[in-house]
């Protein structure tokens, strides 16, 4: 089961589907002084809440795209002026240099291939193209392999290695223009969780139908060693270094 066509999640996190809402969003839109003439892939859009806020808010008409049908139908129901495309980030089906900014707002972590994802991001984006990157990351890297004994899709499962992360971006040929840690939005997104459910892993019972609550539990447990943070990275493509 998907997390994020669960109600339970889509209510702690509301429509964006993310801690913070969209206060980076905004801060993206103006690090990158974008405006309605940019051509905008949003990688993971969701029930298209970010589509809804660009658009009111500075006139961008994005592009979205995801793996889930059920999101994309609630995303096309709301925004007619968008454009909406089934698909995955390790094969984009775009154009090269098809795009002036890519945002993937906690949704990297949920690519099943991301070195390849991070490669097709680069294909689509012009030169000098923007690569907006909010998303969780465990401070305690040592513990990031324990997540792989559990098939709960959600971001959480897929904590970044900042540092790796970093240089396999600047391998491709990506430069780092803004990193900045947020890890208080996530912090109080799951204060609310547990104000509302209890405990995280009680959150995790609820939202994910196929996994006993034992397996949430560790799950929870597994998660505190690891020590999430979250983080926003914007990145600006430049030559292919490959």
């Amino acid at each position: 089961m998907n997390a994020y066509e669960s109600r339970c999640m889509q209510e702690a996190t509301g429509e964006t589907l993310r801690p913070g809402g969209f206060t980076l969003t905004d801060k993206a839109v103006k690090f990158c002084a974008l405006n309605e003439q940019n051509r905008v892939l949003d990688l993971g859009c969701g029930m298209g809440a970010t589509a809804s806020y660009l658009y009111e808010n500075y006139g961008i008409k994005i592009v979205g795209i995801d793996p889930s049908q059920k999101l994309l139908g609630i995303a096309k129901a709301k925004n007619a002026f968008a454009t909406f495309v089934a698909g995955s980030g390790d094969s984009l089906p775009f154009m090269n240099e098809s795009f002036d900014c890519v945002l993937a707002e906690c949704t990297l972590s949920l690519m099943n291939d991301l070195p390849k994802s991070l490669q097709e991001v680069f294909r689509v984006l012009k030169h000098k193209g923007w690569f907006v990157i909010t998303d969780v990351h465990a401070k305690n890297a040592e513990a990031i392999n324990q997540l792989d004994n559990f098939s709960i899709n959600s971001c959480m499962r897929g904590l970044h290695h900042l540092p790796s992360l970093q240089m396999e971006l600047e391998k491709i040929g990506f430069e780092v223009m803004l990193l900045e840690d947020c890890s208080q939005l996530l912090k109080e997104l799951m204060v609310k969780i547990i104000f509302s459910h209890g405990s995280m892993g009680a959150f995790w019972s609820k939202t994910i139908d196929d996994e006993t609550p034992q397996a949430c539990c560790a799950f929870e447990q597994n998660l505190k060693e690891c020590k999430p943070g979250y983080f926003m990275m914007i990145v600006k493509k430049g030559e292919n270094n490959g």
